[in-house]
């Protein structure tokens, strides 16, 4: 849906407290386990994102109706304002990621690895917005990534469906 520039940009004005403050919680909870395998398990959500980009942006953005037609709009329009609300992310972040983590892992590592992921997701809306509005310097991360969305939409929709990364687009075959 078109946002506004509040709306647009509110995931990283509410997002990163949130994550900070559960993080500092759930760690120092956890203080008698090993820091290492907090620290694993939070790079483990970031990586986790990574493959979940990958398969919300192949599977659900390009083939599920609904939000086929939405990301259309993106495609159709790639310099406008079009994302998901942050309390939508939110919603399904709590319900989808944090609650089964928590229940699997405990509160302490489900924490570092709904905070892993939500850290790569905010990654995500930063590089994407970047890739989109931004004029990158030649040889940069953020040039790479430009470049590579940019065959996305312009090229062809069936590959490069990693924006942060082309990891799983190279796993799956699907880079461009």
């Amino acid at each position: 849906m078109r946002m506004s520039k509040l709306g647009y940009f509110a995931e990283f004005v509410v997002f990163p407290p949130i994550v900070i403050f559960t993080a500092l919680l759930a760690f120092r909870g956890g203080a008698g386990q090993e820091p290492v395998i907090w620290i694993l398990v939070f790079a483990a959500g970031l990586l986790g994102w990574t493959l979940l980009e990958y398969v919300l942006h192949r599977a659900l953005f390009h083939h599920a109706p609904l939000l086929a037609a939405i990301h259309a709009r993106h495609h159709a329009a790639p310099a406008e304002l079009i994302g998901t609300p942050a309390w939508v992310s939110m919603m399904i972040g709590t319900i989808a990621v944090a609650v089964p983590a928590w229940a699997m892992l405990g509160f302490n590592l489900g924490t570092a690895a709904t905070a892993g992921l939500v850290g790569g997701y905010l990654w995500y809306v930063f590089v994407h917005y970047a890739a989109h509005h931004w004029r990158p310097g030649r040889g940069t991360y953020l040039y790479r990534v430009r470049l590579r969305h940019a065959r996305h939409h312009h090229r062809s929709d069936e590959g490069n469906f990693g924006v942060s990364t082309d990891l799983w687009d190279r796993v799956f075959g699907t880079v461009l």
